[in-house]
């Protein structure tokens, strides 16, 4: 049987993991969902980014990151494609003037939360 953490991870680093991992989740997957709604607040900001065309795929794409992620045969995968994106966020901000604080807490709990699942991934 597969599972997302690592055997012999203690339940209480599991659990922090597993909290650590589906809030950014979470959160990319509703802003995936909503990019297939137009008229929405990620919709300007894709426009700003001279990027709206582009809603549907990219909210795709997120979509199949953070399913890769969580699926235990392609959670390996779906981590380095998940921190790939969070690096795409990054820029994004960045090209907006904003600070990319929230693409550094994204990233930052999608790290930790794997590396408190799966400590030979990321060590």
């Amino acid at each position: 049987m597969f599972a997302i953490h690592e055997k012999g991870v203690p339940r209480t680093r599991r659990v922090a993991g597993y909290i650590l991992a589906a809030l950014p989740s979470l959160g990319v997957l509703i802003s995936g969902i909503t990019k297939f709604f137009p008229g929405t607040d990620i919709h300007l900001l894709l426009q700003a980014l001279g990027m709206d065309d582009y809603a549907i795929p990219i909210g795709l794409i997120e979509i199949i990151v953070v399913v890769l992620y969580w699926i235990p045969r392609t959670s390996k995968l779906g981590f380095f494609l998940f921190c790939t994106y969070i690096g795409g966020i990054l820029v994004a901000e960045i090209m907006l003037g904003d600070v990319p604080v929230p693409a550094l807490a994204i990233g930052g709990m999608v790290y930790l939360g794997t590396f408190l699942l799966k400590p030979s991934l990321v060590w």
